[in-house]
Protein backbone atom coordinates (compact mmCIF):
# COMPACT_ATOMS: atom_id res chain seq x y z
CA UNK A 1 0.00 0.00 0.00
CA UNK A 2 0.91 3.83 -0.57
CA UNK A 3 -0.48 6.20 2.44
CA UNK A 4 0.30 9.57 1.76
CA UNK A 5 0.01 12.23 5.07
CA UNK A 6 -0.71 16.15 3.68
CA UNK A 7 -0.43 18.66 6.68
CA UNK A 8 -3.58 21.23 6.54
CA UNK A 9 -2.31 24.88 6.50
CA UNK A 10 1.41 23.93 6.13
CA UNK A 11 3.03 26.59 3.99
CA UNK A 12 5.06 24.83 1.17
CA UNK A 13 2.79 21.74 1.38
CA UNK A 14 4.90 18.64 2.38
CA UNK A 15 3.47 14.96 1.49
CA UNK A 16 5.12 12.40 3.89
CA UNK A 17 4.68 8.82 2.12
CA UNK A 18 4.42 5.35 3.57
CA UNK A 19 4.81 2.17 1.60
CA UNK A 20 3.89 -1.22 3.60
CA UNK A 21 3.28 -4.57 2.44
CA UNK A 22 0.31 -5.14 5.10
CA UNK A 23 -2.84 -6.16 4.52
CA UNK A 24 -4.08 -3.59 7.06
CA UNK A 25 -2.29 -0.85 9.35
CA UNK A 26 -4.03 1.44 11.48
CA UNK A 27 -3.37 5.64 11.31
CA UNK A 28 -1.69 5.88 14.36
CA UNK A 29 0.84 3.25 12.97
CA UNK A 30 1.75 5.41 10.02
CA UNK A 31 1.90 8.22 11.71
CA UNK A 32 4.62 6.78 14.10
CA UNK A 33 6.50 5.17 11.21
CA UNK A 34 6.91 8.48 9.74
CA UNK A 35 8.20 9.87 13.01
CA UNK A 36 5.11 12.38 13.29
CA UNK A 37 3.29 13.95 16.36
CA UNK A 38 -0.38 12.73 16.36
CA UNK A 39 -2.42 13.71 19.02
CA UNK A 40 -5.32 11.78 20.76
CA UNK A 41 -6.43 13.09 24.12
CA UNK A 42 -7.88 9.60 24.76
CA UNK A 43 -4.98 7.61 24.15
CA UNK A 44 -6.58 5.81 21.18
CA UNK A 45 -9.84 4.31 23.15
CA UNK A 46 -12.11 6.17 21.09
CA UNK A 47 -13.68 8.19 24.21
CA UNK A 48 -12.79 11.60 23.10
CA UNK A 49 -13.66 11.40 19.28
CA UNK A 50 -12.02 14.95 18.69
CA UNK A 51 -9.08 13.44 16.22
CA UNK A 52 -10.88 13.71 12.84
CA UNK A 53 -8.66 13.34 10.01
CA UNK A 54 -9.68 13.70 6.12
CA UNK A 55 -9.39 11.05 3.40
CA UNK A 56 -8.84 12.73 -0.57
CA UNK A 57 -8.85 9.17 -1.50
CA UNK A 58 -9.08 5.52 -0.59
CA UNK A 59 -11.37 6.33 2.70
CA UNK A 60 -12.16 2.83 5.07
CA UNK A 61 -15.64 1.91 5.94
CA UNK A 62 -18.04 4.32 8.24
CA UNK A 63 -17.67 2.85 11.71
CA UNK A 64 -19.65 3.37 15.00
CA UNK A 65 -17.00 5.32 16.09
CA UNK A 66 -17.26 7.56 12.89
CA UNK A 67 -21.41 8.26 13.34
CA UNK A 68 -20.54 8.94 16.75
CA UNK A 69 -18.60 12.02 16.48
CA UNK A 70 -19.11 13.10 12.57
CA UNK A 71 -22.32 13.93 10.49
CA UNK A 72 -23.14 11.63 7.46
CA UNK A 73 -22.05 14.70 5.26
CA UNK A 74 -18.41 14.71 6.44
CA UNK A 75 -17.93 11.08 6.60
CA UNK A 76 -19.38 11.12 2.72
CA UNK A 77 -16.98 13.69 2.50
CA UNK A 78 -13.78 11.17 3.80
CA UNK A 79 -13.44 12.04 7.34
CA UNK A 80 -12.81 9.50 9.86
CA UNK A 81 -11.99 9.41 13.63
CA UNK A 82 -7.76 8.90 13.46
CA UNK A 83 -7.37 6.79 16.45
CA UNK A 84 -9.85 4.10 15.39
CA UNK A 85 -8.74 4.13 11.73
CA UNK A 86 -7.50 0.83 10.23
CA UNK A 87 -6.20 1.20 6.69
CA UNK A 88 -6.73 -1.11 4.14
CA UNK A 89 -5.91 0.05 0.49
CA UNK A 90 -3.96 3.15 -1.32
CA UNK A 91 -4.69 6.77 0.12
CA UNK A 92 -4.00 10.21 1.04
CA UNK A 93 -5.46 11.38 4.16
CA UNK A 94 -5.40 15.10 5.12
CA UNK A 95 -4.83 15.78 8.81
CA UNK A 96 -5.66 18.97 10.83
CA UNK A 97 -2.53 20.73 12.05
CA UNK A 98 -3.56 21.12 15.46
CA UNK A 99 -3.35 16.93 16.20
CA UNK A 100 0.62 16.90 14.83
CA UNK A 101 1.34 20.63 16.00
CA UNK A 102 3.95 20.79 19.22
CA UNK A 103 2.19 21.93 22.01
CA UNK A 104 4.06 25.05 23.03
CA UNK A 105 4.70 25.50 27.39
CA UNK A 106 4.84 28.53 29.21
CA UNK A 107 8.34 29.94 29.45
CA UNK A 108 10.67 31.13 32.32
CA UNK A 109 11.72 34.62 32.43
CA UNK A 110 15.48 35.62 31.89
CA UNK A 111 16.64 33.93 29.40
CA UNK A 112 20.09 35.24 28.02
CA UNK A 113 19.60 32.98 24.44
CA UNK A 114 22.53 35.22 23.47
CA UNK A 115 24.79 34.90 25.92
CA UNK A 116 27.85 32.14 25.29
CA UNK A 117 27.85 28.74 26.54
CA UNK A 118 30.07 27.66 29.58
CA UNK A 119 29.52 24.05 29.70
CA UNK A 120 32.03 23.83 32.23
CA UNK A 121 29.93 26.24 34.37
CA UNK A 122 26.50 25.12 33.69
CA UNK A 123 23.66 22.60 35.46
CA UNK A 124 20.22 21.41 33.82
CA UNK A 125 17.06 21.78 34.82
CA UNK A 126 13.99 19.42 33.59
CA UNK A 127 10.70 19.38 34.28
CA UNK A 128 8.66 16.38 32.72
CA UNK A 129 5.02 17.46 32.66
CA UNK A 130 2.33 14.82 31.36
CA UNK A 131 2.23 16.96 28.62
CA UNK A 132 4.57 18.88 27.36
CA UNK A 133 8.72 18.44 28.27
CA UNK A 134 10.74 21.29 29.67
CA UNK A 135 14.91 22.37 30.02
CA UNK A 136 16.84 24.63 30.30
CA UNK A 137 20.45 25.24 30.86
CA UNK A 138 21.26 27.01 33.68
CA UNK A 139 24.79 29.12 34.72
CA UNK A 140 26.02 28.47 38.20
CA UNK A 141 27.25 31.65 39.61
CA UNK A 142 24.44 33.48 38.45
CA UNK A 143 20.68 31.45 37.61
CA UNK A 144 20.99 32.91 33.98
CA UNK A 145 18.99 30.73 32.23
CA UNK A 146 21.04 30.45 28.81
CA UNK A 147 19.12 28.48 26.91
CA UNK A 148 14.99 26.82 27.01
CA UNK A 149 13.45 24.18 24.92
CA UNK A 150 9.97 22.51 25.03
CA UNK A 151 8.94 19.15 23.65
CA UNK A 152 5.78 17.84 23.54
CA UNK A 153 5.70 14.36 25.27
CA UNK A 154 5.92 11.81 22.94
CA UNK A 155 3.50 9.23 25.93
CA UNK A 156 0.57 11.29 24.73
CA UNK A 157 0.18 8.69 22.13
CA UNK A 158 -0.93 6.74 25.18
CA UNK A 159 -3.54 8.91 26.32
CA UNK A 160 -3.43 13.15 27.82
CA UNK A 161 -3.97 11.82 30.97
CA UNK A 162 -2.03 10.01 33.75
CA UNK A 163 -4.48 7.24 34.68
CA UNK A 164 -4.39 6.68 30.78
CA UNK A 165 -0.73 6.12 31.13
CA UNK A 166 -0.67 4.01 34.06
CA UNK A 167 -3.20 1.82 32.55
CA UNK A 168 -0.88 1.64 29.60
CA UNK A 169 1.78 0.13 31.06
CA UNK A 170 0.38 -2.34 33.22
CA UNK A 171 -0.52 -3.61 30.15
CA UNK A 172 2.88 -4.29 28.94
CA UNK A 173 4.02 -0.95 27.51
CA UNK A 174 6.39 0.42 30.51
CA UNK A 175 9.54 0.21 28.37
CA UNK A 176 8.01 2.02 25.57
CA UNK A 177 6.65 4.91 27.82
CA UNK A 178 9.97 5.09 29.59
CA UNK A 179 11.86 5.30 26.42
CA UNK A 180 9.51 7.38 25.17
CA UNK A 181 10.18 10.40 27.51
CA UNK A 182 14.22 9.52 27.82
CA UNK A 183 14.12 9.54 24.03
CA UNK A 184 12.50 13.46 23.79
CA UNK A 185 14.91 14.48 27.10
CA UNK A 186 17.58 13.34 25.07
CA UNK A 187 16.54 15.69 22.19
CA UNK A 188 15.89 18.89 24.30
CA UNK A 189 19.21 18.16 25.93
CA UNK A 190 21.03 17.82 23.27
CA UNK A 191 19.20 20.71 21.60
CA UNK A 192 19.58 23.33 24.41
CA UNK A 193 23.70 22.07 25.14
CA UNK A 194 25.08 18.95 22.74
CA UNK A 195 25.47 15.35 22.93
CA UNK A 196 27.05 15.70 26.28
CA UNK A 197 24.63 17.08 28.16
CA UNK A 198 23.93 14.28 30.66
CA UNK A 199 27.86 15.08 31.93
CA UNK A 200 26.42 17.75 33.50
CA UNK A 201 24.41 18.29 37.06
CA UNK A 202 20.80 17.50 36.14
CA UNK A 203 17.67 18.01 38.47
CA UNK A 204 14.73 16.72 37.41
CA UNK A 205 10.49 17.58 38.60
CA UNK A 206 7.77 15.50 37.51
CA UNK A 207 4.47 14.55 38.42
CA UNK A 208 4.89 11.00 40.64
CA UNK A 209 3.51 9.14 37.40
CA UNK A 210 5.34 10.70 34.93
CA UNK A 211 9.05 10.30 37.29
CA UNK A 212 7.70 6.48 37.67
CA UNK A 213 6.92 5.82 34.18
CA UNK A 214 10.39 7.39 33.13
CA UNK A 215 12.43 5.31 35.95
CA UNK A 216 10.38 2.24 34.75
CA UNK A 217 8.80 1.65 38.29
CA UNK A 218 5.57 -0.58 39.22
CA UNK A 219 2.43 1.41 38.78
CA UNK A 220 -0.02 -1.29 39.77
CA UNK A 221 -0.64 0.74 43.31
CA UNK A 222 -1.06 3.47 41.27
CA UNK A 223 -4.09 2.03 39.22
CA UNK A 224 -6.56 2.11 42.25
CA UNK A 225 -7.55 2.99 45.36
CA UNK A 226 -5.63 4.22 48.08
CA UNK A 227 -3.33 4.71 45.20
CA UNK A 228 0.17 3.91 46.90
CA UNK A 229 3.07 4.95 44.62
CA UNK A 230 6.68 2.66 44.43
CA UNK A 231 8.16 5.29 46.50
CA UNK A 232 7.73 9.53 46.96
CA UNK A 233 11.61 9.66 48.06
CA UNK A 234 14.41 11.53 46.03
CA UNK A 235 16.11 9.51 43.54
CA UNK A 236 19.29 10.06 43.15
CA UNK A 237 22.28 8.95 39.95
CA UNK A 238 25.72 9.96 41.02
CA UNK A 239 28.87 8.62 39.16
CA UNK A 240 31.46 9.69 37.39
CA UNK A 241 30.90 12.45 35.11
CA UNK A 242 26.62 12.35 36.08
CA UNK A 243 24.56 13.94 38.83
CA UNK A 244 21.57 13.44 38.73
CA UNK A 245 18.17 14.34 40.85
CA UNK A 246 14.88 13.51 40.74
CA UNK A 247 12.89 15.80 43.05
CA UNK A 248 10.56 13.90 45.60
CA UNK A 249 6.95 13.84 45.69
CA UNK A 250 4.44 14.03 48.50
CA UNK A 251 1.72 11.58 47.35
CA UNK A 252 0.54 9.48 44.29
CA UNK A 253 -1.05 12.97 42.60
CA UNK A 254 1.05 15.43 44.18
CA UNK A 255 4.64 15.24 42.68
CA UNK A 256 7.96 16.24 42.87
CA UNK A 257 6.75 18.75 40.11
CA UNK A 258 4.58 20.20 43.40
CA UNK A 259 7.30 20.01 46.13
CA UNK A 260 9.94 21.90 43.08
CA UNK A 261 7.02 25.04 43.04
CA UNK A 262 6.58 24.88 47.11
CA UNK A 263 10.61 24.87 47.45
CA UNK A 264 10.66 27.92 44.86
CA UNK A 265 8.00 29.60 46.87
CA UNK A 266 9.21 29.09 50.34
CA UNK A 267 12.55 30.18 49.25
CA UNK A 268 11.17 33.30 48.11
CA UNK A 269 8.97 34.05 50.95
CA UNK A 270 12.66 33.54 53.33
CA UNK A 271 14.10 35.90 51.19
CA UNK A 272 11.49 38.47 51.74
CA UNK A 273 10.58 37.59 56.01
CA UNK A 274 7.17 36.10 54.91
CA UNK A 275 7.57 33.03 55.82
CA UNK A 276 4.48 32.51 57.57
CA UNK A 277 2.13 33.85 55.05
CA UNK A 278 -0.69 31.73 54.02
CA UNK A 279 -0.96 30.80 50.46
CA UNK A 280 -2.89 28.61 48.24
CA UNK A 281 -0.78 27.38 45.04
CA UNK A 282 -2.64 25.74 41.89
CA UNK A 283 -1.04 23.74 39.14
CA UNK A 284 -3.44 24.18 36.37
CA UNK A 285 -1.72 21.55 33.83
CA UNK A 286 -3.69 18.42 33.04
CA UNK A 287 -4.44 17.57 36.23
CA UNK A 288 -5.21 20.36 39.31
CA UNK A 289 -2.86 19.80 41.93
CA UNK A 290 -3.31 22.13 44.68
CA UNK A 291 -1.75 23.24 48.40
CA UNK A 292 -2.59 25.73 51.06
CA UNK A 293 -0.13 26.86 53.35
CA UNK A 294 -1.51 28.27 56.60
CA UNK A 295 1.60 29.16 57.74
CA UNK A 296 2.78 25.41 59.15
CA UNK A 297 1.35 22.72 57.69
CA UNK A 298 0.81 21.97 53.43
CA UNK A 299 -2.88 20.87 52.65
CA UNK A 300 -2.23 19.18 49.29
CA UNK A 301 -4.56 17.71 47.28
CA UNK A 302 -5.25 17.04 43.38
CA UNK A 303 -8.39 17.02 41.64
CA UNK A 304 -9.36 14.86 38.89
CA UNK A 305 -10.55 18.14 36.50
CA UNK A 306 -9.80 15.81 33.22
CA UNK A 307 -8.55 16.92 30.29
CA UNK A 308 -11.12 19.94 29.58
CA UNK A 309 -9.06 22.74 30.33
CA UNK A 310 -6.30 21.89 28.36
CA UNK A 311 -8.71 22.31 25.22
CA UNK A 312 -8.62 18.36 25.04
CA UNK A 313 -11.53 16.10 24.38
CA UNK A 314 -13.45 19.52 23.38
CA UNK A 315 -15.10 19.38 19.80
CA UNK A 316 -13.60 22.59 19.30
CA UNK A 317 -10.60 22.03 21.09
CA UNK A 318 -6.89 22.01 20.96
CA UNK A 319 -3.89 22.22 22.94
CA UNK A 320 -1.65 25.74 23.01
CA UNK A 321 -0.13 25.10 20.40
CA UNK A 322 0.03 28.21 17.38
CA UNK A 323 -3.22 29.12 16.46
CA UNK A 324 -5.22 27.90 19.33
CA UNK A 325 -7.54 31.19 20.45
CA UNK A 326 -6.26 31.52 23.82
CA UNK A 327 -8.62 35.12 24.83
CA UNK A 328 -12.17 35.92 23.81
CA UNK A 329 -14.78 38.81 24.39
CA UNK A 330 -18.33 38.64 23.12
CA UNK A 331 -20.07 41.76 22.07
CA UNK A 332 -23.78 41.68 20.78
CA UNK A 333 -22.92 38.32 20.08
CA UNK A 334 -19.81 39.67 17.76
CA UNK A 335 -16.83 37.34 19.00
CA UNK A 336 -12.98 39.26 18.85
CA UNK A 337 -9.91 37.00 19.96
CA UNK A 338 -6.45 36.57 19.92
CA UNK A 339 -4.51 33.28 18.84
CA UNK A 340 -1.09 31.82 20.33
CA UNK A 341 1.29 33.29 17.75
CA UNK A 342 -1.04 35.73 16.32
CA UNK A 343 -1.81 32.95 13.57
CA UNK A 344 -5.40 31.56 11.62
CA UNK A 345 -7.12 30.24 14.59
CA UNK A 346 -7.75 26.28 14.83
CA UNK A 347 -9.47 25.46 17.69
CA UNK A 348 -9.60 26.88 21.18
CA UNK A 349 -7.33 25.73 24.26
CA UNK A 350 -7.98 25.87 27.93
CA UNK A 351 -7.74 29.99 29.11
CA UNK A 352 -10.19 30.62 26.00
CA UNK A 353 -12.63 28.51 26.59
CA UNK A 354 -12.38 29.72 30.22
CA UNK A 355 -12.77 33.03 28.70
CA UNK A 356 -15.50 32.38 26.46
CA UNK A 357 -18.07 30.16 29.45
CA UNK A 358 -17.59 34.15 31.64
CA UNK A 359 -18.76 35.73 27.99
CA UNK A 360 -21.36 33.46 27.11
CA UNK A 361 -22.76 34.14 31.21
CA UNK A 362 -21.73 37.86 31.18
CA UNK A 363 -24.18 38.00 27.71
CA UNK A 364 -26.83 35.95 28.69
CA UNK A 365 -25.98 33.23 26.31
CA UNK A 366 -25.73 30.53 29.22
CA UNK A 367 -28.05 30.12 31.89
CA UNK A 368 -26.25 29.75 35.55
CA UNK A 369 -26.46 25.49 34.58
CA UNK A 370 -24.47 26.62 31.53
CA UNK A 371 -27.07 25.40 29.07
CA UNK A 372 -27.25 27.70 25.63
CA UNK A 373 -30.42 29.62 24.57
CA UNK A 374 -32.65 28.15 22.38
CA UNK A 375 -31.18 29.85 19.52
CA UNK A 376 -27.77 28.23 19.59
CA UNK A 377 -28.51 24.81 21.77
CA UNK A 378 -28.79 22.94 18.90
CA UNK A 379 -26.23 24.15 16.35
CA UNK A 380 -24.02 25.59 19.12
CA UNK A 381 -22.73 28.85 19.64
CA UNK A 382 -20.27 30.08 16.95
CA UNK A 383 -16.95 31.64 17.97
CA UNK A 384 -15.71 31.48 13.42
CA UNK A 385 -17.26 29.90 10.90
CA UNK A 386 -15.48 26.85 11.63
CA UNK A 387 -14.77 26.93 15.38
CA UNK A 388 -18.49 26.28 17.73
CA UNK A 389 -19.05 25.62 20.75
CA UNK A 390 -21.39 23.29 21.58
CA UNK A 391 -23.39 22.50 25.16
CA UNK A 392 -21.49 19.28 25.77
CA UNK A 393 -17.89 20.94 25.42
CA UNK A 394 -19.64 23.93 28.29
CA UNK A 395 -20.76 21.20 30.69
CA UNK A 396 -17.49 19.36 29.86
CA UNK A 397 -15.58 22.62 31.32
CA UNK A 398 -18.21 23.62 34.27
CA UNK A 399 -17.57 19.86 35.70
CA UNK A 400 -13.75 20.74 35.50
CA UNK A 401 -14.36 23.92 37.70
CA UNK A 402 -16.61 22.66 39.70
CA UNK A 403 -13.61 19.73 41.12
CA UNK A 404 -11.09 22.56 41.26
CA UNK A 405 -13.16 24.66 42.92
CA UNK A 406 -14.75 22.11 45.38
CA UNK A 407 -10.76 20.67 45.75
CA UNK A 408 -9.83 24.56 47.03
CA UNK A 409 -13.05 24.32 49.30
CA UNK A 410 -11.99 21.30 50.99
CA UNK A 411 -8.70 22.57 51.84
CA UNK A 412 -9.90 25.43 53.32
CA UNK A 413 -12.42 23.84 55.44
CA UNK A 414 -9.37 21.19 56.56
CA UNK A 415 -7.04 23.93 57.15
CA UNK A 416 -9.70 25.91 59.36
CA UNK A 417 -9.34 28.96 57.11
CA UNK A 418 -11.14 31.39 55.14
CA UNK A 419 -10.73 32.72 51.52
CA UNK A 420 -10.29 36.30 52.78
CA UNK A 421 -7.46 35.02 54.83
CA UNK A 422 -5.58 34.35 52.14
CA UNK A 423 -2.30 35.97 51.39
CA UNK A 424 -1.64 34.62 48.48
CA UNK A 425 -3.37 32.59 45.71
CA UNK A 426 -0.16 31.50 43.19
CA UNK A 427 -1.30 29.77 39.85
CA UNK A 428 1.44 27.91 37.76
CA UNK A 429 1.73 25.86 34.64
CA UNK A 430 0.58 26.29 30.70
CA UNK A 431 -3.14 27.73 31.80
CA UNK A 432 -2.06 29.51 34.93
CA UNK A 433 0.32 31.65 32.59
CA UNK A 434 -2.47 32.67 30.65
CA UNK A 435 -5.64 32.24 32.71
CA UNK A 436 -7.90 35.52 33.17
CA UNK A 437 -8.30 35.45 36.78
CA UNK A 438 -11.48 38.05 36.15
CA UNK A 439 -12.74 35.30 33.66
CA UNK A 440 -11.90 32.53 36.16
CA UNK A 441 -13.16 34.08 39.14
CA UNK A 442 -16.12 34.94 36.99
CA UNK A 443 -17.18 31.35 36.10
CA UNK A 444 -16.60 30.44 39.54
CA UNK A 445 -13.47 28.63 39.46
CA UNK A 446 -11.46 30.98 42.10
CA UNK A 447 -13.66 32.92 44.86
CA UNK A 448 -14.08 36.82 44.11
CA UNK A 449 -11.93 37.31 47.32
CA UNK A 450 -8.35 35.95 45.76
CA UNK A 451 -8.73 38.28 42.44
CA UNK A 452 -6.21 41.06 44.42
CA UNK A 453 -3.92 38.04 45.53
CA UNK A 454 -3.38 36.31 42.48
CA UNK A 455 -0.03 36.13 40.99
CA UNK A 456 0.69 33.85 37.93
CA UNK A 457 4.43 32.02 38.17
CA UNK A 458 4.44 30.19 35.57
CA UNK A 459 6.53 27.08 35.40
CA UNK A 460 7.01 26.65 38.99
CA UNK A 461 8.75 22.80 38.63
CA UNK A 462 11.05 24.62 36.09
CA UNK A 463 12.26 26.72 38.37
CA UNK A 464 12.11 25.35 41.64
CA UNK A 465 14.05 22.93 39.66
CA UNK A 466 16.53 26.11 39.08
CA UNK A 467 16.19 27.35 42.55
CA UNK A 468 17.51 23.74 43.83
CA UNK A 469 20.29 24.18 41.59
CA UNK A 470 21.33 27.61 42.76
CA UNK A 471 20.87 26.17 46.50
CA UNK A 472 20.13 22.63 47.11
CA UNK A 473 18.82 21.91 49.95
CA UNK A 474 17.62 18.51 51.04
CA UNK A 475 16.36 19.36 54.45
CA UNK A 476 14.24 21.95 53.25
CA UNK A 477 12.43 19.33 50.59
CA UNK A 478 12.47 17.28 53.69
CA UNK A 479 10.47 19.78 55.80
CA UNK A 480 7.67 20.83 52.96
CA UNK A 481 7.27 16.34 52.57
CA UNK A 482 7.26 15.77 56.50
CA UNK A 483 4.52 19.03 57.09
CA UNK A 484 2.37 17.64 54.20
CA UNK A 485 -1.26 16.85 54.83
CA UNK A 486 -3.46 14.83 51.92
CA UNK A 487 -6.79 15.65 51.35
CA UNK A 488 -8.53 12.83 49.97
CA UNK A 489 -11.39 14.31 47.55
CA UNK A 490 -13.13 11.48 46.05
CA UNK A 491 -13.96 9.17 49.40
CA UNK A 492 -15.48 12.31 50.74
CA UNK A 493 -18.93 12.53 51.14
CA UNK A 494 -18.38 16.96 51.83
CA UNK A 495 -16.53 16.83 48.40
CA UNK A 496 -19.41 15.26 46.53
CA UNK A 497 -21.53 18.24 48.20
CA UNK A 498 -19.83 20.70 47.14
CA UNK A 499 -19.31 19.49 43.75
CA UNK A 500 -22.77 19.51 43.03
CA UNK A 501 -23.57 22.98 44.41
CA UNK A 502 -20.20 24.18 42.27
CA UNK A 503 -22.13 23.09 39.07
CA UNK A 504 -23.74 26.20 38.44
CA UNK A 505 -21.97 29.35 37.35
Amino acid sequence: MEIKIVIEDVVPEQEYVYMTRDEEITFGDVMDHLGLKFYRPCGGIGKCLSCAIRFVYGAPEMTSNDERALDFSEMRNGWRIGCKCVITKDCKIQVPKRLVSEITSVATSGVEEELPLDKTNIAIAVDIGTTTLAAAAVELGTGKILRQRTWTNGQLKFGADVMSRIKASIEGNRDELSQLVIKDLMRLGTTIIGEDFLTHRVVISGNTVMTHLMLKYPMDGMAKYPFVPYTTDAVKFRETNRNIFFMPSISAFVGGDIVSGLYYIKREAKLKNKEKETFLFVDMGTNAEIVLFDGEKYWCSSASAGPALEGASLSCGCASIAGAINHISINNRICKFTTIGGEKPIGICGSGIIDLIHELRRNELIDEGGLLIEEYADTGFPITEDIIVTGEDIQQVILAKAAIRSGLQMLMEAAKLPPESIDHLYVSGGLGATISIWAAAGIGLFSMDLIPKFESLGNTSLIGDIAFIMEPDEDALKEIKDNSQVVLLATTPRFEELFLENLKL
